[in-house]
């Protein structure tokens, strides 16, 4: 099987060791840095987490923004560019989940290009460097540390703005497991099966290419097959698995930046902007139906997933066990709900979720090119 061109750049530089986020006064690009604006939320500093690691920077933090939300919104990360150019920050650092990240990284771009984040919505619009971001995830499922992806809520228009470039790879990523030992059971769940489907839809992409999947393979090992998931649900206080499922998410982030995503998130893109559901949840709805659409053309993709989840036989025997295993952790690990219907979606709401899926740009690197809404209609009524 002879390969096709591909263009890889790797992340930033990547720091994994428990307790580190409490000193990131010594952490690549803060070191030098003397302005820095720290973006989290308000669960955090509830939690007291902002203040443990504010504390490592002493009087670098020249502005700390709490208003991210679950869906990054418009405003606020307009609001936080402004913010940066006018204390002329150095350097930003975020805490929290992927919503937290992409809000500091949507108004870094924001800060550097000028207007709006609605200006820089599609594919390398940005194309200049940044201030330096250095990302701190507290959760271990969208990868946001690693990425080139950006995705923020309209909320007037009840849509999500997908931005891609890779100026917005943060510049350093600090993997500290003890920062997770406290989450609920819901985002433990929902964001290692966003993890998940980061690494299946990667390696499945019309895009895709052998480092990419080299990331996407271990991520899914590592989640599924070592159990890194499961053991995070039953020992939420177990730090080594914590930081296992860290780790994993970390390289399904690197996985999409280089061969992308697909249908699945396509698909829950429109039911998160619709109906505001939890990210991981909606792409846990969707893996499973999305790999059936795509086992055709991605078999052979398909089939070394099986065989890294312990299969055996033909490539359509490994495909089929990679599916299988790919539902157990969703649908039995994860307890992701098997049906729209248990979050009180109806019928009445699928030309809508069809609408919003078509224009998903994701669409275009799914190995079954998904042109026929009537397809799409199908595919989310069999979760109905």
């Amino acid at each position: 099987m002879s390969l096709a061109p591909f263009d890889f750049a790797g992340a930033g530089r990547v720091m994994f060791a428990p307790g580190k986020a409490k000193d990131l006064g010594k952490v690549g690009p803060l070191r030098k840095a003397q302005r820095v604006v720290f973006v989290s939320d308000q669960g955090l500093s509830k939690a007291g987490l902002v203040d443990e690691v504010k504390a490592g920077l002493g009087t670098k933090v020249v502005h700390t923004d709490l208003d991210a939300v679950p869906d990054a919104s418009v405003p606020h990360v307009d609001a936080l560019a402004q913010a940066i150019v006018q204390h002329d920050a150095d350097a930003v650092v975020a805490l929290g989940g992927g919503s937290v990240l992409d809000t500091a990284k949507a108004a870094a771009a924001v800060a550097k290009k000028g207007g709006s984040v609605r200006d820089l919505v599609g594919f390398a619009t940005v194309r200049a460097q940044l201030l330096p971001i250095v990302a701190v995830p507290t959760t271990a499922g969208t990868g946001a540390e690693a990425t080139q992806f950006v995705v923020v809520k309209d909320h007037d228009k009840g849509i999500k703005l997908i931005l891609m470039d890779t100026s917005m790879v943060p510049a350093q990523a600090v993997l500290d497991p003890e920062l997770c030992t406290s989450l609920p059971e819901t985002v433990t769940a929902h964001s290692g099966v966003d993890a998940l489907t980061h690494a299946v839809e990667a390696l499945a992409s019309r895009q895709a290419n052998p480092l990419g999947d080299a990331y996407a393979l271990r991520a899914v090992q590592m989640i599924v097959q070592e159990d890194a998931l499961a053991q995070s649900l039953s020992e939420p206080g177990d730090v080594d698995a914590r930081g296992r499922m860290m780790v994993a998410a970390h390289l399904a982030g690197q996985a999409i930046t280089t061969n992308m995503l697909g249908a699945c998130h396509a698909f829950a893109h429109a039911l998160g902007a619709a109906h505001g559901t939890p990210h991981g949840l909606a792409n846990g709805l969707f893996l499973a139906p999305t790999m059936r659409l795509n086992l055709e053309k991605a078999t052979r993709k398909y089939a070394l997933l099986g065989r890294v989840l312990g299969g055996s036989g033909s490539d359509r025997a490994l495909a089929e066990h990679a599916i299988a295993e790919v539902e157990r952790a969703v649908h039995q690990v994860a307890k992701i709900p098997e049906t729209l219907s248990a979050l009180g979606i109806t019928a009445d709401d699928v030309p809508r979720l069809v609408k919003l899926t078509m224009k998903d740009p994701d669409l275009m690197t799914n190995p079954v090119q998904l042109q026929d809404p009537d397809r799409a209609a199908e595919i989310i009524g069999s979760r109905l």
